[in-house]
């Protein structure tokens, strides 16, 4: 999980830097690559608690990038590349009790979960720089106020259904 975790802050780095580039922003990109290589050196050789330091300084990054008008897109998917980086480091000691195969496969699934996830967050925010909606104060709150109770009701239904198949398992023991 640690080559998954540098892999996708490597990515978001990369995304910050080809974008600095692009927008005439030398010092920006730069600063991208530089931090890509603090990453890359820090995640592999550091303490697990450096995956935090980072991750807040990819987000730092981010924003100063979106000061500077660059498309949100890009900054959503270096911000996601380093979401995702950051919560591979954070799971990385809980994995490496599992033997070699069983890494492996588990640093595919979640890889892939992750990208897509990632991806699906990524094209909403396409799309609400495509999509306009005219709301009012009150119709936008009760708006957040739904989702806001739908991911709860969400993860409300995952956690029952994990307990369920905990439950499950420890029965066929």
């Amino acid at each position: 999980m640690k080559i998954a975790s540098v892999l996708f802050f490597e990515l978001a780095a990369g995304t910050l830097a080809i974008a600095g580039y692009l927008y005439s922003l030398p010092e920006l990109a730069i600063a991208s690559i530089l931090l890509g290589g603090l990453t890359a050196l820090g995640l592999l050789f550091l303490r697990p608690a450096f995956g935090h330091a980072v991750f807040i300084l990819y987000g730092a990054l981010t924003a100063v990038f979106g000061l500077f008008r660059m498309p949100p897109i890009l900054c959503a998917g270096a911000l996601a590349a380093a979401l995702i980086g950051w919560d591979a480091r954070r799971i990385a000691p809980q994995v490496s009790a599992a033997s070699l195969g069983d890494r492996r496969r588990f640093a595919i699934v979640y890889s892939l979960r992750a990208v897509a996830l990632a991806g699906i967050g990524v094209l909403l925010v396409a799309a609400a720089g495509t999509i306009r909606i005219s709301l009012t104060f009150g119709s936008g709150l009760g708006f957040s106020f739904a989702v806001l109770v739908l991911a709860a009701l969400f993860l409300r239904v995952l956690r029952r259904d994990r307990n369920s198949g905990e439950a499950k398992h420890g029965e066929d023991r």
